[in-house]
């Protein structure tokens, strides 16, 4: 990886369907040189997809909260994500260390919607939980820097 890379990654970024003479323009190369590196880059990979972004408000969810959860003892983990990844408001899963096992990043429909998927997620196999609603949130387009 070297500075081109990076600049191909950022242009990526910010969009994922820039062609290959945009990229190659951007960052000093033929559409062909620049296709070789994305390539590599791909194969390496650096880049492990592409994706459209939906704004879950979009499609009516626009309750976006974080809930965080110890398990209890005996739960296990790998069931607990794949139960909860079923769940059709959870956008994402991590797990932590600290005070909670994990975090889920839901995009529920409304208070109701919150509700039953905070209690899916107690009976999967949750001690405790503590739920956050986002106010405000603010996403950077950028990839991981090397430096």
């Amino acid at each position: 990886m070297d500075e081109i890379d990076d600049k191909i990654l950022s242009i990526l970024a910010t969009n994922g369907r820039a062609s290959y003479a945009t990229i190659g323009g951007e960052v000093g190369l033929s559409p062909h040189g620049a296709a070789d590196r994305i390539r590599r880059l791909e194969r390496d990979k650096v880049i492990t997809g592409y994706a459209a972004k939906i704004d879950p408000a979009g499609v009516g969810r626009s309750l976006d909260a974080f809930i965080d959860v110890r398990l209890l003892p005996a739960t296990d983990p790998e069931e607990f994500e794949r139960r909860v990844s079923r769940l059709g408001s959870v956008r994402e899963v991590a797990f932590l260390t600290g005070r909670f096992d994990y975090q889920c990043r839901v995009a529920c429909r409304d208070a109701d919607d919150l509700d039953r998927t905070v209690r899916a997620i107690r009976q999967s196999g949750a001690a405790g939980s503590e739920t956050r609603i986002v106010l405000r949130s603010t996403s950077f387009e950028r990839p991981v820097a090397r430096r």
